[in-house]
């Protein structure tokens, strides 16, 4: 019976069943799959209509060339969606036919959530038109668990698409808040312990993320995954492919409970696009939006005791009564390949959005500098990391100034211009805000390490701290909360569903975070901006932590009591103001985040701070229209891996950084406490002016503007895991400059001499141009063909197929 809410308190439970994957359906469709030819089926107006409780009817079939899509009658649930490429292969897990297709979460006026799922639909109809052109399958779900609401799903299936288009309308008959609908459910299968082809997970999160093997092992080992069968089949050496580059699929993931899906994390809060794919060699499911607008969504993987759900949550920020229906639509289809050929499929459609824009070439924004590779080099005010305390001051670097003679040193070794990150410059201590003023050291000789920074050919770099209020601070014994209260705080926190305010609890610090939705969270970020502006830098980075606003669940604020559409409005004119107020004051200043920028802000960002790790998702759908530089958290654990990050950053399109320690040393990594060992500072020095050159010299065409590619095959190359998995030593990748030419780099960033093996592709006679290490070379070949590559120690070379 419903509750005093009107909300029925049923629930749908998700059965485990014991049969195999081809056995689940009933077996009515069963027998229909095997035939596809049942009379009720393949007429081109279908309907069915029944109860509930109704028993067991046919399902309805989309087939085409790439994939086999079954929706069961009953139930108005996805019983079935199958690759088809060569080798039938189903993606989802067995049973799934028991999931629902939608969930609704409700939110009353006394902040009290309430589920419903399309299961617990009176009754359910399934209709299915068909043309030359697509066949299109309605859902109609009639009072919702005893609700007065109704959804309509319409699927769209164009006959000569491997993608298929899902939209879902609702007609909410209450007085209650839609919080959130997850649309649609999807669920993909643990991996067969007895097979030995593995699936994997791509994710939208920072700059990319391949996550796999899809094992439930893996709850039981969080971190790194350190293995995959293709490094034991493999063994040291063997061909570079993304497989090899994963991180545990469940790294730090929590479990598929209501409270994770409350937050949208697109855009900006870690995800940056709105993909994700699961495959393996017989085939991959694509999941994306085809929203150019970038509304508020959950894009994620979650985890569930039988499989993965590819988590899909949507914030239309409603009430009822009234009707809702998504302003996009969900795109699923198959593809056979890798990551990359699910990321193409996304890049057609975004290419063609209006966010992509000017390419870098064509951009007025962004001034010469970025494209000249400046080489990034951050040095630490106060402390040694963001942890260690107390944070004391070090006179190397405080004031700001006395870090000029290093800084000296450390460009005429590089032969290149310098982006230097003021880090722990605040006054009260590293990372506080918006109570960070005076700088350390004092505002005119911050004025004066710009100026002098400028005048030598540098960009410095300022770092604010994004949406965050900081309130406590360990390692400075900092206390911001009297300064919260009495500068107002209260009035721009975010609020939790339970009306508290939205709070940030670090080892090291606490913060609450800002609801862009007020104008005084608004007024304290753009404020802290202008202030850094006034400093001087030739970047300022306030987005920090990703770009993009939190939920906010407050009653008393300027929006919707629940995540929505205000949220995306609301960032929007908070990044464009941002950027105003910094150049009304420092006309030549650009701006910076942490991560990725969502795709939607792409044109509103010159560079950004890396969070790339081993899968360059960002770079292969976005480099071209801006370059980000690496970040300060590349694994770094030794010279071999330091040598590493920086050739991974290069291949792949970024600018490259380093941190400094005391005197001036460079350290392996940020966030590290300087009694570590030193690289050996004359090796990088080297390694990082040979590839920086690289990158701004005979490889500019590709590296800074052009557009990467599929990897072509590169093998015969050394294996070796530093904690990320078993990555090559020679990091290659294959780009395509504005001309059309062709260029594979590589990067031998070992000790010892490697012979790339490298398969390259085309037909017809071609001429290939090489310059390994600075020795240039041309020679005719006819493609397809193989060559070998000769690579000294510690270089770098490109192969430009004309």
């Amino acid at each position: 019976m419903p509750d005093s809410n009107g909300f029925s308190r049923r629930r749908f439970l998700s059965g485990v069943a014991s049969t195999a994957a081809t056995s689940c359906l009933p077996l009515s469709a069963a027998a229909v799959l095997a035939s596809e030819a049942t009379p009720a089926l393949a007429g081109q107006n279908t309907t069915v209509s029944v109860s509930h409780e109704a028993a067991s009817t046919p399902p309805v079939i989309v087939v085409n060339s790439g994939y086999r899509l079954l929706i069961d009658s009953a139930r108005g649930t996805i019983a079935s969606f199958q690759s088809t490429y060569g080798v039938d292969r189903e993606l989802l897990m067995r049973d799934h036919v028991r999931l629902p297709l939608f969930k609704i979460e409700f939110m009353n006026e006394r902040r009290e959530f309430t589920e419903v799922t399309s299961s617990d639909a009176k009754t359910i109809t399934v209709h299915k038109d068909e043309t030359d052109k697509e066949q299109t399958i309605t859902i109609e779900y009639k009072e919702i668990g005893e609700l007065p609401v109704d959804g309509i799903v319409t699927i769209r299936c164009p006959a000569n698409e491997m993608l298929t288009y899902w939209n879902l309308e609702l007609k909410n008959g209450t007085k209650h808040w839609i919080g959130h609908v997850q649309f649609p459910v999807i669920e993909v299968p643990f991996d067969n312990p007895m097979e030995r082809d593995r699936s994997y997970i791509l994710s939208s999160s920072l700059d990319g993320a391949l996550w796999g093997p899809v094992e439930p092992v893996a709850f039981e080992r969080p971190g790194w995954s350190r293995h995959t069968p293709l490094e034991r089949q493999w063994g040291g050496r063997e061909s570079i492919t993304p497989d090899l580059w994963l991180e545990d699929i469940w790294e730090g993931r929590q479990r598929n409970v209501p409270e994770i899906w409350r937050n949208p994390n697109y855009p900006g809060q870690w995800a940056s696009t709105q993909l994700m794919a699961y495959y393996n060699s017989a085939g991959g499911l694509y999941m994306a939006c085809d929203d150019a607008t970038g509304l508020p969504k959950f894009i994620d993987r979650v985890m569930e005791d039988d499989g993965v759900t590819m988590g899909l949550g949507h914030y239309p920020g409603t009430r009822g009564p009234g009707n809702t229906k998504l302003p996009y639509n969900v795109v699923i289809g198959t593809f056979h390949g890798d990551w990359y050929a699910a990321a193409e499929i996304y890049r057609d459609w975004a290419s063609k959005q209006p966010f992509c824009g000017k390419k870098l070439a064509d951009r007025k924004d962004c001034p010469k500098w970025i494209t000249d590779s400046a080489v990034g080099i951050a040095f630490p005010m106060r402390g040694q990391a963001d942890w260690d305390g107390p944070a004391k001051v070090n006179p190397e670097y405080t004031p700001a100034t006395n870090a000029l003679p290093y800084l000296d040193k450390l460009a005429a070794e590089l032969e290149s211009p310098l982006m230097p990150f003021v880090y722990n410059w605040e006054g009260p201590g590293p990372w506080i805000q918006p109570e960070a003023f005076p700088p350390l050291g004092g505002e005119a000789t911050m004025r004066e390490f710009m100026t002098k920074s400028k005048e030598k050919g540098w960009h410095p770099v300022l770092y604010g701290d994004s949406l965050c209020w900081i309130t406590w601070q360990k390692n400075s014994d900092y206390d911001g909360m009297p300064y919260f209260r009495s500068h107002g705080g209260e009035t721009a926190v975010a609020h939790k569903p339970d009306g508290t305010f939205m709070e940030d609890v670090w080892p090291w610090r606490k913060n609450y975070w800002a609801c862009v939705g007020t104008e005084k969270g608004r007024q304290m970020i753009l404020e802290m901006t202008r202030k850094m502006a006034e400093l001087g830098p030739s970047i300022v980075q306030q987005f920090d932590q990703g770009p993009g606003p939190v939920a906010c669940y407050a009653t008393n604020h300027d929006h919707p009591p629940v995540p929505g559409p205000w949220m995306t409005e609301g960032f929007r004119k908070l990044v464009k103001a941002d950027g105003e107020i910094a150049r009304s004051v420092n006309p030549a200043v650009q701006m910076s985040c942490e991560g990725a920028p969502p795709e939607i802000y792409l044109q509103d960002f010159q560079i950004w701070d890396g969070r790339a790790r081993t899968c360059p998702l960002y770079s292969f759908l976005y480099h071209e229209y801006c370059n980000g530089h690496e970040g300060f958290f590349g694994n770094r654990v030794n010279d071999e891996a330091l040598r590493l990050s920086v050739g991974r950053a290069i291949v792949t399109g970024y600018m490259m950084n380093f941190t400094l320690r005391d005197k001036g040393l460079i350290a392996y990594d940020w966030d590290q406490a300087w009694t570590r060992a030193i690289p050996d500072q004359t090796a990088i020095l080297d390694w990082a002016k040979r590839t920086n050159h690289f990158r701004a010299g005979v490889a500019r065409d590709y590296l800074v503007y052009g557009r990467m590619l599929r990897p072509w095959t590169v093998s015969n190359v050394t294996l070796r895991d530093f904690g990320w998995g078993k990555e090559p030593l020679v990091p290659s990748a294959t780009w395509q400059a504005a001309d059309g030419r062709v260029g594979i780099v590589l990067a031998n960033c070992a000790d010892q001499g490697e012979v790339p093996r490298v398969e390259l592709r085309g037909k017809g006679g071609k001429t290939l141009a090489l310059n390994i290490d600075g020795q240039q070379s041309e020679r005719t070949v006819q493609l397809p063909c193989v060559i070998d590559v000769e690579m000294q120690p510690r270089s770098v070379g490109l192969i430009e197929v004309k």
